[in-house]
């Protein structure tokens, strides 16, 4: 993670659930001082929805932790980067989301409205779109009553609104993206010997073609192991040149400006990990981007 020391705080994480996190930073340090819209800049909308938490989403009163050593395990150990925005608005950081899609993807403008709430306001098991949740009675609202509303949008970059005071959040894979990043995923486990001498027989198991797997067995250091790869597929990507993503970063900053956005933090995800930001490509956007925001931000 790196922090500016701009007027307001910019923060670079590897994969996109670390924001989450700081967002809660943001808020102690009175950055966020109510629940803001969410501009996310991204190849994918992360709007994924976790159905529970193992602990709370809400800072439990007899923690024996800080509030913020709280939310950043939580962060690292129930969020994925595909799934952290929705819990955010539920906390009651973010208030709506406007997902800002690279030109590259061929997708069409929306507008939907959503809610969020977890049972008996604990904050652990998630509940979506009840149909009670607009009108509710007083027992619906002692069942859930900590639900958000909350509207989704997506765009391309021209489709902002105007004069907002919002949560910048940026991906670097907006820039340049190889979806395809189980081609980089294995996995090693160590079986039985029989299994071992068995693995003509579990091979020919006619439905395990549709797992998408690979499997190599091999004896290694005197233990039987069993390598786990998905299947090659060819990668689905968006890999510009230089010259393009600088033209890519201007469009996105002289809009932002055009359209008087007011960020009050700065999120950046080099998504560098998992693979949907190429490693090579990190570095260059990164500096780039840096750049533009310094004169942005001013």
């Amino acid at each position: 993670m790196k922090t500016s020391k701009r007027p307001i705080p910019v923060y670079i994480v590897d994969e996109h659930n670390e924001v989450f996190y700081y967002w809660c930073k943001a808020k102690s340090e009175g950055y966020l001082t109510e629940a803001l819209d969410l501009f996310h800049v991204d190849a994918h909308d992360d709007m994924g929805r976790p159905t529970s938490f193992r602990d709370s989403i809400y800072y439990p009163d007899m923690s024996s932790t800080s509030q913020l050593a709280y939310y950043n395990t939580f962060a690292m150990n129930e969020l994925h980067n595909g799934g952290f925005i929705v819990p955010a608005v539920l906390l009651g950081l973010v208030r709506n989301i406007y997902f800002i899609y690279p030109l590259w993807r061929r997708y069409k403008p929306k507008r939907k409205r959503y809610n969020v709430s977890s049972v008996f306001g604990e904050g652990k098991l998630l509940k979506y779109e009840m149909k009670a949740a607009e009108n509710m009675d007083e027992i619906a609202r002692k069942a859930l009553p900590d639900t958000k509303h909350y509207n989704f949008s997506m765009s391309q970059i021209g489709g902002i609104p105007r004069k907002r005071k919002v949560i910048l959040d940026i991906d670097l894979d907006y820039f340049a993206c190889c979806d395809s990043i189980t081609n980089n995923y294995r996995y090693e486990l160590e079986i039985t010997a029989r299994q071992f001498r068995e693995r003509e027989t579990f091979l020919r198991e006619r439905t395990l073609g549709f797992a998408g797997l690979d499997f190599n067995f091999l004896e290694k250091d005197e233990k039987f192991i069993v390598q786990i790869a998905y299947k090659k597929v060819k990668d689905a990507a968006h890999l510009p040149g230089k010259e393009e993503i600088i033209s890519e970063i201007n469009t996105l900053m002289n809009t932002l400006r055009h359209k008087k956005i007011t960020p009050a933090v700065v999120t950046i995800a080099r998504s560098c990990i998992s693979g949907y930001c190429p490693n090579e490509y990190v570095e260059m956007i990164e500096a780039e981007l840096d750049s533009k925001l310094t004169a942005f931000l001013r």
